[in-house]
């Protein structure tokens, strides 16, 4: 099990995480805010919803596959 600590709006907090998750995880925490361990509010939110749009196209590509899929 991984801890990472993220300092957010002045205040801690311990995210547990574990196996390829955690690894992966903690690659793109660092890669996304550049190795900071406190981040601002704002970027995190930025993040969030780049994230959300990342798993909304993700989404409708499997959607699209699936639609493909039973045409065959």
């Amino acid at each position: 099990m991984s801890k990472i600590t993220i300092s957010l709006g002045g205040k801690d907090f311990d995210i547990k995480l574990e196996g390829d998750f955690a690894v992966q995880f903690e690659a793109d925490f660092k890669e996304k805010f550049k190795e900071k361990s406190t981040i601002d509010p704002k970027e995190l939110l930025f993040a969030y919803v780049g994230k959300c749009y990342d798993n909304f196209v993700l989404e409708q590509e499997v959607t699209k596959l699936l639609h493909q899929m039973d045409e065959i």
